[in-house]
C-alpha cells in the first residue's frame, strides 16, 4: 500500500524520496552505460545528480549549525525552496516515468511485473511425482537483483520502485503522486524532525552516506524515515 499524506509533507520526507528516486536514476545510468548507450546513460545520471544536489542545499545548511533564530529561519526558508524545486521535478517525473520504465523493460527484455521479488518459500525445494527426484529450477540471471529493486525497490520495501512508471501501479510515481495532491491542500506543513543523526537513518533505509559529493561529513540530526516506514 502506498505511503499517503494526511498533511504536506516535511523536508525530510521530500529528502527521502527524492534519494530513492537518485538511487533508481543511478542504476538505470549504469545499466546504460554498461551496454553502450552513453547518451541515455547521461541523462539519468544528469537527474540523479539534480535530485541530490537540491536537498543538500539546506541540509548543508543545516550542518552549520542551528543554533540560532537566524539560523532556523535560514534552514526553513532553504527547505521550502527545495521542496518547490523537488515538487516541479517530480511533476515532470510524473509525466516521463511511464515512458522510462518502459524503455528500460524494452532495452533489457524485461516485464517490470514478472521482476518480482521472490515469495517466501518460493525457492523450496520441489520434487517431481513420477520420478521422485528435484525439479531443477532455472537459475536467475546474475544481474536480476538490480533490476528487481529498480521496479520493486529493496526488498523491505516495495513502494520504492518505479515499476510502470504509472500512478495506478503504484511504487515511487504512486508516492510522488500523493505528495503532490497533499502540497496542493490548505494543511499545514508538518515539521522537519531533527531528532535523529542523519548517517543512522540513511543506514537504516539503504541510502548511500559515503563516496558522494555532498556525504562523508559530520552528521546532521535529521530523521529521514518517511510515515509507514518499516
Amino acid at each position: 500500500m502506498a505511503t499517503t499524506f494526511s498533511q504536506r509533507a516535511p523536508f525530510n520526507d521530500w529528502w527521502y524520496w527524492s534519494e530513492c528516486l537518485v538511487k533508481r536514476f543511478r542504476t538505470i545510468a549504469d545499466i546504460y552505460k554498461e551496454n553502450g548507450e552513453m547518451e541515455r546513460s547521461r541523462q539519468a545520471a544528469e537527474w540523479s545528480k539534480k535530485l541530490k544536489d537540491n536537498c543538500m542545499v539546506p541540509v548543508m545548511a543545516a550542518r552549520k549549525g542551528m543554533k540560532t533564530d537566524e539560523q532556523k529561519a535560514e534552514v526553513r526558508d532553504l527547505e521550502e525552496e527545495a521542496i518547490v524545486n523537488a515538487a516541479n521535478m517530480f511533476r515532470e517525473l510524473l509525466a516521463n516515468l511511464p515512458f522510462i520504465s518502459s524503455a528500460v523493460q524494452d532495452f533489457l527484455y524485461v516485464n517490470w511485473q514478472e521482476c518480482k521479488w521472490e515469495e517466501p518459500g518460493e525457492d523450496r525445494e520441489e520434487f517431481d511425482e513420477e520420478t521422485g527426484l528435484p525439479i531443477k529450477k532455472k537459475k536467475k540471471k546474475s544481474g536480476d537483483t538490480r533490476i528487481v529493486e529498480l521496479f520493486w525497490g529493496p526488498r523491505a520495501r516495495q513502494d520504492e520502485g518505479i515499476r510502470s512508471g504509472e500512478v495506478k501501479d503504484g511504487g515511487l510515481p504512486g508516492i510522488l503522486y500523493n505528495l503532490l495532491v497533499a502540497e496542493k491542500s490548505s494543511s499545514n506543513r508538518a515539521p522537519t524532525d531533527y531528532g535523529q543523526v542523519m548517517q543512522s537513518a540513511a543506514a537504516q533505509q539503504y541510502i548511500a552516506t559515503t563516496q558522494q559529493k555532498w556525504e562523508g561529513k559530520p552528521g546532521v540530526m535529521m530523521n529521514l524515515k518517511p510515515p509507514g516506514s518499516i
